[in-house]
C-alpha cells in the first residue's frame, strides 16, 4: 500500500470540515469559523467561512481572534515545561515549597475533613489530578464549598479579582480527593499559574510571551487584545451575560482559561511540536518537551471524575488529551490517535500522530465545544484511515 498524495487527501479533508462548519452557519449555530491543517510541520491549507460576529457585515477573516478559555492550558503547560528544563522548578514539588499557604489543605471525606494521603504536587497541577474544582462539573462533596466562596473558572468577565486572591481563596477550599487519585477538571492550571509566576519572577502573561510566543512567532496570543486589534474579535450568536473583551491586562491572569488567539497561531504551535518528514523539529529543544505532552500521565484514571472531557480512547498529559495508556480504556475507541484540546467556546484542535496532520478550528458557540472537537477528530481519523491505497 502507499499513501494518497498528501494535497490529495488535505483537499478531501479541508472540504468535508468547510462542509460541516459551513452547514452550521447556514443553520446559524454559527456566524463564522477558520480552518488550518498542517502537515508534518507545515501549514499547508487555510480556510475562511461565514461572518467574524452575528451583525454578518463583515467575512470572517483570517486573523480573526478567538476566546480559547481552556486551551489556554496549552500554552501554560508548554511554559511550564521550559521552566522544568532550566531548572526554575520541578514537577515534582510540593505546592507548599512555593505556595505556603496551602499547608493546611484538607480532603472532604464523607463529610469530614482530613488531611491529604500525600502532598499537593506540582505536577497534580498539570494533569488535572491535585482534587481541585471550580469547574462547571465540580465534584458534589466540594461544590457547596465553592459555591459559598463564590469560585469559578475564569469567564472573561469585568472587574476581576487577582490571580493571587483567586489563589488563595482556593487553598481555603478543600480538595475533592487526595491528590493523584481522580482526574478533576477544575481550577488547578491557575493555581500553576502563580507558582509560575513566583518562579520566574514575572507576570504570568511576561512568561507566556517570553517563554512561548515569542519563540513560537505567536502574534496574537495572550491574556488581553489590544485596542487597535478590537475590529478582529470574533464573537457568538448567543453572548454569556457579562461577556468582555479585555484590552488591558486583567488582574486575573488565569492560566486555565484567560486566553486570546488566532488560528494562525494554533498552526504555528502544531508546526512547532509536530516533527517534519524526517523527524525533526523547528525548534530541536521543544523535543523531550513534545513526548511528554504526548504521553498519557494518568493511565488508568481515565473516565474518572465528574467531567471527563477527553473522552473514550483517550488519556491527558499537561494540557492535552492523548491516545491511553490503559489497555481497557484504550480498548475503547481504537481511533483515538490524536492530541489536542478544547476550548468553552468550541475553538478546538487536533494533531492526528501517526499521520502527522493537525486540524485547527476556531469559532465562537457555547454548548457545542465538544460537539465541533468530535466532529474535528472524526473527520481526520476517517480521512488517514482512507489516505492508504
Amino acid at each position: 500500500m502507499k499513501r494518497r498524495g498528501a494535497r490529495e487527501a488535505t483537499m478531501d479533508m479541508m472540504t468535508e470540515l468547510l462542509e460541516a462548519v459551513s452547514a452550521d452557519v447556514a443553520a446559524r449555530r454559527i456566524p463564522g469559523a477558520v480552518l488550518a491543517i498542517t502537515d508534518n510541520g507545515s501549514l499547508i491549507d487555510f480556510q475562511t467561512v461565514g461572518t467574524l460576529d452575528p451583525h454578518g457585515a463583515r467575512p470572517m477573516p483570517g486573523d480573526a481572534i478567538f476566546r480559547v478559555y481552556s486551551m489556554t492550558k496549552v500554552f501554560t503547560a508548554l511554559a511550564t515545561l521550559l521552566m522544568v528544563a532550566d531548572n526554575r522548578l520541578r514537577l515534582a514539588d510540593p505546592v507548599t515549597r512555593w505556595l505556603p499557604y496551602f499547608t493546611g489543605t484538607r480532603v472532604e471525606d464523607s463529610g469530614a475533613l482530613r488531611p491529604p494521603t500525600r502532598p499537593l504536587l506540582v505536577e497534580d497541577l498539570m494533569r488535572q489530578t491535585a482534587g481541585i474544582g471550580g469547574g462547571y462539573h465540580t465534584s458534589a462533596n466540594i461544590k457547596p464549598y465553592y459555591e459559598q466562596a463564590e469560585l469559578r473558572k475564569y469567564d472573561h468577565k469585568a472587574e476581576l479579582p487577582t490571580l493571587d486572591d483567586v489563589v488563595r481563596k482556593m487553598a481555603r477550599q478543600p480538595l475533592a480527593t487526595d491528590p493523584g487519585t481522580v482526574w478533576e477538571y477544575g481550577m488547578a492550571m491557575d493555581v500553576l499559574g502563580r507558582i509560575l509566576e513566583l518562579a520566574d519572577n514575572r507576570p504570568l502573561d511576561g512568561i507566556i510571551e517570553q517563554r512561548v510566543c515569542r519563540p513560537l512567532g505567536l502574534r496574537d496570543t495572550g491574556f488581553s487584545v489590544p485596542a487597535e486589534d478590537m475590529d478582529r474579535v470574533a464573537e457568538p450568536f448567543v453572548t454569556p451575560p457579562g461577556l468582555v473583551t479585555h484590552r488591558e491586562r486583567p488582574p486575573w491572569l488565569s492560566a486555565g482559561s484567560g486566553g486570546y488567539s488566532t488560528a494562525i497561531d494554533f498552526a504555528k504551535l502544531l508546526c512547532a511540536i509536530a516533527s517534519d518528514h524526517d523527524g525533526q523539529l523547528a525548534i530541536p529543544a521543544l523535543g523531550p518537551i513534545t513526548r511528554q505532552l504526548f504521553t498519557d500521565q494518568i493511565g488508568p484514571l481515565a473516565g474518572g471524575g465528574p467531567d471527563y472531557i477527553p473522552g473514550p480512547g483517550y488519556g491527558f498529559s499537561y494540557g492535552l488529551h492523548v491516545p491511553s495508556n490503559d489497555p481497557t480504556w484504550a480498548a475503547l475507541d481504537p481511533n483515538a490517535q490524536t492530541v489536542g484540546w478544547l476550548g468553552r467556546a468550541a475553538t478546538s484542535f487536533v494533531h492526528h500522530i501517526p499521520s502527522g496532520v493537525g486540524v485547527v478550528l476556531m469559532t465562537q458557540c457555547y454548548g457545542r465545544a465538544v460537539h465541533y472537537r468530535d466532529q474535528v477528530r472524526s473527520i481526520v481519523a476517517r480521512h488517514q484511515a482512507t489516505s492508504w491505497i
